[in-house]
Parts: C-alpha cells; structure tokens; sequence
C-alpha cells in the first residue's frame, strides 16, 4: 500500500522533463532579446521616461494580469490557452525586429516602447496560467525539484546566450546585430511554446475555488500575517525596481557599456544566482523562511549602495555579483514564504492581490526613478533605492513576528 502512494508517476516524471526542455528554450530566448532591449531603446534615443517604462511595464503587466486571474484560472482548457498567451507574446517578438530594420523610423525609441509594452501583455496572462496549470503537472513533493532544475536549466542556458548575444551585435554594424538576435529569440520562443503542448496534465483536478475580489479580499486580508507580508514587499519591490532605470542609465550613459559588456553583466548576475540558488536552499532546510528572507532582502541593499561610489565599468560587475547571490535567495524565499502566508483555500486570489500591489509598486518605484533624476540626480536615486531596500528588509523581519535574529549579521 505505501509502496503504491509513494510510486512516482510517469506523467509526473514526463512533466519534469518537459519542464527542464522548456525552461532551456525559455532562457535562451528571453537572453537573446531582454538585455539588450535597454541600450537599443537608448541608441534609438530613448529619454529617461522610456528607461523607466521598460523596467516597470513587465510588473505592471504582471499586476494586470493579476487582476484577472478569477477568469483566467477557471477556463475550461487552462493548457491550451497558455499555449495560446505564450505564442502571441513570442511571436510579438518580431516587432522589435522591424523596429530596427525599418530605415529612418520617425520616434523610433517610441514605436519600441510600445511593442515592449504590447509583448509583456500576453506574457503575464501567460505566466499566471503557467503557474495555475503546474497544480495539475506536479503533486507538492515533486515541485520544488521541477521548479529548481528548470531554474537551473533557464539561467546556464542563459549565461552562454547573452554572452554570444553580446558578441555578436558589437560585431555587426548598425541595426543588424539587434535584428539577428530578435529573429533567432522569437524563432526559440516558437520552440518554446511547441514544447508545451507536451505536458501532460495528472489526475489531479485544479484546487481553484469560484471566487470574486469582491468575495475574496474581507476574508484574504483578515490574515495579519499576509498583510504584513504585502506591506513588506510592496515597500521593497519599490526600492528595487527604483534601481533599474537608473543603473542602466548609468552604465549607458556615464560610464558608456557596449552591449558586450551588459552581457558580461547579465551572466555574472546569473552565474551567481546559480552558485547561491543551493546554498540559500540548504539554508532554508535549517532555518525558518521567516527567519532568512530578511538577510536576503537586506544583502540586496549591497547593489545600489556600490553605484553610491560612482562604479567604473569593472566595478559594476561587482554590483552584479552581489545581486547575483542576494538576488538567488531572495527570488527563493519570497515565493516559498508568500505560500506559507496565503490562506489555502484562496490560495490563486491572495497570490494575485500580491502581484497586483508589487507589480504597481514596482513599477512606480521604476518610474520615480526617472522623476528623482530629471530634478536631482542619478544619485539621488539610487541613494533612495538603498535605503527603501533597507526599509523594506526591516519590514520582513517586522511581518515574521519574531523578536530576535536566528541568524548571524550579514557582513
């Protein structure tokens, strides 16, 4: 009898497999296009505002969809219509591409914006669909191991696409690099979306209650430990996302990066998530989520507290090291504690009043970033990016309950 329950089971062991094959393509794909989307908008003359569009617009998009997630969650072929988001946000795709081939394109950084902004759209209604769906792909003991390899799968992968990716633009005149990578990144993104239709849904039928925000939010925000939870991270993610903008300005602008070197950038970031991502797992098998997402939070403050000391392009590596390693376990820790936090029987709705205030913070904290550098200056933001981030840790600590540290200063 126990031998039976515990049995893995061969769909579920396809599906892990699928999970790994599709988190390869998605890694390439997404590190052929995402990082140089930045420095594009900026060679095409792109102001500050758009720099802080382009790094708000995917937790925006990510809130709207949240919004949604009463109708998306409850369609009758929830497999079928995240094949269907993820085809048209990869084949979107091919609009950056003609951006760029389109000769003497009048407010070309513009047109750019926009088809960043229409791509992110179904991408978020995709994602939030993928991760309804994996309830019926993975029983809870297999999810964190599918989870981690295709982690692992996406960012190696990554690592060696955005350093070719670089490479090859700096040596192709003009638009041409861009065009190249943009093609290739929608035609592995189609490869993507074909490898979905092989999961195979288990037995299992989605634990997705008939709920409306209406409904849903008195009894949702009735968990003192998931208000403060939200208050944490909305404060957070605002310091976080106040970075971006202002730190690829930096790089562009100031210290002048080719898109070699935001390629080096991008891998460092990802080489180091992978070595920390085991670590901060083993960590976590020791010590409570509550107890060390707070370290992880505060760690991140190292990032925009270096750009305080007006890097040098080297040194912004450093920067990418340090967000690498605190970034890891963050990304870890803040999913798994926000499952201990969220009521079960709601558990989609509450995940999505998370989305929805981080991706709005989020994404205003991008866009303040543009405000403090077009009447103060580039420091100025990320001056308040470190101490947000340092706020935003404390309120971690604060919404665990706990009264002393379990854990040792970070040094």
């Amino acid at each position: 009898m126990d031998t039976e329950t515990t049995a893995p089971d061969p769909n579920e062991q396809h599906n892990v497999t699928v999970n790994t094959v599709n988190g390869l393509l998605k890694g390439a794909g997404s590190q052929l296009v995402n990082p140089f989307l930045g420095i594009n908008a900026i060679r095409l003359g792109a102001p500050n505002i758009d720099l802080g569009i382009i790094s708000a617009i995917p937790y925006l998009a990510g809130g709207f969809a949240a919004l949604l997630s009463p109708w998306l969650v409850h369609r009758r072929n929830l497999h079928k219509t995240t094949i269907f988001l993820f085809f048209i946000a990869r084949l979107s795709i091919i609009l950056f591409a003609f951006i760029d081939w389109t000769p003497g394109l009048h407010r070309a950084a513009l047109y750019l914006v926009l088809a960043i902004v229409f791509s992110n759209l179904p991408a978020a209604l995709a994602t939030l669909s993928w991760q309804s769906m994996t309830t019926s792909l993975f029983s809870p003991r297999t999810r964190s191991t599918a989870v981690m390899w295709r982690q692992w799968s996406m960012s190696g992968i990554g690592v060696v696409a955005v350093l070719l990716g670089g490479w090859a633009i700096d040596h192709n005149p003009g638009t041409h690099g861009y065009i190249v990578l943009y093609i290739l990144g929608a035609l592995v993104g189609m490869a993507e979306v074909a490898v979905y239709r092989h999961f195979r849904p288990l037995d299992t039928p989605l634990d997705l209650p008939q709920s409306t925000w209406r409904s849903a939010l008195p009894v949702i925000w009735r968990g003192i430990s998931l208000r403060r939870f939200i208050l944490a991270s909305i404060l957070f993610y605002f310091g976080w996302l106040m970075l971006w903008p202002a730190a690829l300005r930096y790089q562009v602008s100031v210290d002048h990066a080719t898109n070699g070197w935001m390629a080096l950038y991008t891998a460092t970031n990802a080489i180091f998530m992978l070595v920390a991502l085991p670590i901060w797992r083993r960590l976590n098998g020791r010590l409570p989520t509550a107890a060390l997402l707070p370290w992880a939070a505060l760690l991140m403050c190292l990032t925009p507290a270096i750009y305080l000391l007006h890097p040098s392009l080297s040194v912004i590596i450093v920067a990418n090291v340090t967000g690498g390693l605190a970034g890891a376990g963050f990304n870890l820790l803040i999913y798994v504690r926000l499952m201990e936090v969220v009521p079960h029987n709601l558990r989609t709705m509450a995940v999505g009043l998370n989305t929805v205030a981080t991706g709005l913070m989020g994404g205003l904290g991008a866009l303040s970033a543009v405000a403090l550098i077009r009447w103060d200056s580039i420091m100025a933001a990320f001056f308040w990016a470190t101490l947000l981030r340092v706020i935003g840790g404390g309120l971690f600590w604060w919404a665990s309950g706990r009264k002393k540290p379990s854990v040792s200063s970070p040094q």
